[in-house]
């Protein structure tokens, strides 16, 4: 059965796997017979594999030089072109015993070695003082790493705060940009099948004590879903200690209100069994203010101005175990569950006037209550499939979202002539959403003589179910049901999609090729309207990269990839989202995804110096429409397809240590510039802006460590929408304490309080100024103190199926 699934994967995917690195031989060397060597490398007891550990193949003789090479993260090693005849095989890896040498005899084709089974050194263990640091943000193959336990900025913050400082990241709309790409939010390499507002309820309810890393990955391989232009995976913690340990975290902040964060992660292991679990509470307090200045007509304009307090509580609890069932095969499970409460008190206050005499004015209460509660299930199964590193893994991944939202708006209008005041007239919405996405998938990777395989199949069935029900009436009047914003709209999707990447070293070059073919079948049907929209389409979508090593300090990179931009779940959604007396949101049935096509150069020296240029061309983009409603002054934004768009970005990041590595930097600038090729006014006017981020991490001795970050961003244009500067900084410092087993933490975010977004509309006839902020800046004090013991080993971590789904759930 296994090798039948395995064959089906090989016929239904191109190719390709994780890159290993390859051995170089003598010019020599290549003209006589020669072979490939495969193995694996895994842990004694746990039969865990062993990432990056140094494996040494040792000729015969005295007269040839060893060959040397790497594992990669499943362990598994490759030597190309080894010439014929007798060696001996050593592995090294931190923390462990080097193995006993391994006698092995190459021969012309495919050699398999023997599997390496290291055992933990004790004594080295107990006789080594780490003395290094990990710099926050580090730049390997392919990715850009944030380690988030090694920042004292990310103590007694969150996820939504750590994205926000990764270099070239920006939140934009509904969602992130990288480089001009979208951004696919992974949790663990799950999707978090949500966006816009409920993606930044998710991440600002997630602890920054709870984050190992986060991976940033500008050009993804076929392997992830063909959703989004960039991949941002957020790690969490996971203990690689055996026996039973744990780690405590309290803090407590200030910014206009108080704010505290409370948790506990326990992991009980042993040979063969890991079981791990955590509690975790925050609850903060936050305001958010808004400003809007529009012409009505030409004679009048109207002004917006309001602000609301929205109060949180968090909570978040996870239950995992993974089991190795033999040498070879292992299996675990993982749930996790998040239930947040928020309660809002928002006052809006808006004027019509002529010139600067007001004609009109009015004012707006709204309070509400809503909750949301997140679940998931993760069941994997991995195996070798006849040799150990033909590796099989099967993932099965339920999803769950429901939210509860209920608020209450109490509008009063005056003439501002005679100043008598019309009745209140009051609006309350009852939105539940009942959301849940299942998946199923299966992953195969195979070394060859020449290259590596990885191939997969994986289905995903997606359901949306939102049912708005709005009601409206004057005051001691009763409540009747407003036609024009109810709607019962419940949305259906099923991506069926197969890969495969294959991946080889040509000398200097390394190259990888890779196609993903995703079929979809949709359905979105309002219950309310007795509407039905269907769609079925299949898309194939190629990637193409290579990597020129010109030497052992300059490489040159070049990147093709062919994506699709998935609408949010809540676009297509019809029903109208009140903002205020002047302001809807609504939905569009008819919105099509979005096509393109990226290419992207880059250049890096001597792993200081990273140099990027991208150039993208899309088809049926997506942008933000506005449109006064017909007979009143309230603007409606929605969203529409237009023709195409250009966009051609560029980056230089500078990675560099002073002060004998003790001070580290990395600075990043990038120039952006995007256009949408469009006949209406303003949707085509466009204008380039520069971002220049840095971050300095200075390790001061006895414990103590300081961080500074900032960014900036000047001026843009886009679909009819120009942005003003932005800029923030924060700072933080930390000091271990307890013999090394706590670490007390204190930050401030947004030093200046200047975090904010202040933009203009110039399109759909309209000419408006708008600036909205949330509460940015906090000073955070954290303390964390692990406990335990404390022996190292490595720890199992897996991927699901969900993750391009869980980063399209709207509110």
């Amino acid at each position: 059965m296994k090798n039948a699934f395995s064959s089906l994967l090989l016929v239904g995917s191109l190719a390709a796997a994780p890159a290993l690195v390859s051995a170089q031989t003598s010019p020599a060397a290549a003209a006589q017979a020669t072979g490939a060597v495969t193995g694996l490398v895994a842990d004694s007891l746990s039969r865990q594999p062993l990432a990056f550990a140094t494996v040494i193949l040792r000729p015969a003789g005295e007269s040839k030089a060893a060959l040397s090479t790497m594992t990669n993260e499943q362990g598994a090693f490759r030597f190309e072109a080894v010439p014929a005849g007798p060696y001996s095989l050593l592995v090294n890896y931190v923390g462990y015993k080097t193995s006993a040498p391994a006698a092995l005899t190459v021969a012309a084709g495919p050699n398999a070695a023997p599997a390496v089974a290291l055992a933990l050194d004790q004594k080295l263990l107990k006789g080594v003082t780490v003395t290094g640091t990990k710099a926050f943000i580090e730049q390997q193959a392919g990715k850009l790493v944030l380690n988030v336990a090694a920042s004292p900025l990310a103590a007694g913050g969150t996820a939504y705060d750590v994205i926000g400082r990764a270099p070239g990241v920006v939140e934009q709309g509904s969602g992130y940009v990288l480089r001009g790409k979208s951004v696919m939010v992974l949790l663990d390499g799950k999707p978090t099948n949500l966006s816009g507002e409920e993606l930044k309820n998710l991440l600002s309810g997630l602890p920054g004590s709870t984050l190992d890393k986060v991976e940033v990955i500008a050009n993804p391989s076929a392997k992830y879903d063909a959703q989004g232009g960039a991949v941002v995976n957020i790690i969490t913690t996971k203990s690689k200690q055996l026996g039973t340990n744990g780690t405590l975290t309290l803090g407590i902040g200030a910014g206009q209100y108080g704010r505290y964060n409370a948790g506990l992660n326990l992991n009980h292991r042993t040979a063969k069994l890991n079981v791990y679990g955590g509690l975790d509470r925050l609850e903060n307090q936050v305001y958010s203010t808004v400003r809007s200045e529009r012409a009505a007509t030409a004679e009048t304009s109207i002004t917006e101005t309001g602000r609301e307090v929205r109060h949180s509580q968090n909570n978040s609890a996870r239950l995992g175990l993974d089991y190795t069932l033999s040498k070879t095969s292992s299996v675990g499970v993982l749930v996790k569950g998040m239930l947040n409460y928020r309660d809002r008190n928002g006052l809006n206050d808006a004027r019509l006037l002529a010139g600067t005499a007001p004609l009109e004015s009015s004012q707006l209460r709204t309070t509400g209550q809503a909750r949301f509660l997140n679940s998931s299930v993760n069941l994997y199964y991995k195996t070798s499939v006849g040799a150990p590193d033909h590796t099989l893994r099967l993932n099965a991944d339920y999803f769950g979202y429901q939210k509860n939202w209920q608020n209450d708006y109490a509008t009063t209008f005056w003439n501002q002539q005679d100043g008598s005041a019309q009745p209140t007239n009051l609006r309350r919405d009852d939105s539940p959403a009942r959301n849940a996405v299942q998946s199923v998938s299966a992953d195969y990777s195979q070394p060859f003589q020449k290259g590596t395989l990885e191939a997969g199949l994986k289905t995903t069935f997606t359901t949306t179910d939102n049912d708005i029900r709005w009601e409206q009436a004057t005051v001691g009047q009763a409540w009747a049901t407003d036609l024009g914003k109810t709607n019962h709209f419940v949305y259906r999707e099923n991506i069926n999609a197969a890969y495969g990447t294959y991946q080889r070293t040509v000398q200097k070059l390394d190259l990888q090729v890779g196609l993903r073919a995703e079929q979809t079948n949709t359905t979105g049907t309002s219950l309310t309207l007795d509407q039905t929209t269907r769609r079925h389409y299949l898309n194939l979508f190629p990637t193409l990269s290579a990597q020129y090593n010109k030497s052992e300090k300059v490489q040159l990179g070049f990147a093709y990839r062919r994506k699709i931009d998935r609408f949010q779940f809540g676009i297509v959604n019809p029903f109208v989202t009140y903002i205020s007396q002047y302001r809807y949101v609504q939905g569009n049935p008819n919105i099509r995804p979005s096509f393109s096509h990226n290419f992207e150069f880059t250049h890096s020296y001597n792993n200081v110096l990273t140099t990027s240029i991208s150039y993208g061309h899309h088809t049926d983009v997506l942008v933000d429409s506005y449109q006064k409603q017909e007979g009143t002054q309230v603007v409606i934004n929605s969203y529409q397809n237009f023709r195409s768009a250009e966009s051609l970005d560029g980056s230089m990041t500078l990675m560099k240590p002073y002060l004998g590595g003790k001070w580290m930097t990395v600075t990043t600038l990038g120039v952006s510039f995007a256009k949408i090729n469009s006949a209406s006014v303003g949707l085509s006017s466009a204008r380039p802006s520069a971002m220049l981020s840095s971050n300095h991490t200075l390790t001061l001795g006895k414990g103590l460590k300081a961080e500074v970050s900032g960014m900036y961003m000047s001026p843009m244009t886009f679909g009819g929408v120009a942005f003003q500067s932005r800029f923030f900084t924060s700072l933080g410092i930390s000091k271990t304490v307890l013999k090394e087993a706590g670490t007390l933490t204190l930050n401030v975010s947004d030093v200046f309080n200047t975090q904010q977004n202040r933009y203009e509309v110039l399109a759909g006839g309209l000419n408006s100024r708008n600036s909205d902020k949330a509460e940015s800046r906090f000073v955070k004090l954290n303390f964390s103190y692990k406990f335990g013991k404390k022996t190292v080993k490595a720890s199992q971590r897996r991927d699901t199926g969900i993750e391009a789904e869980k980063s399209r759930m709207d509110n």
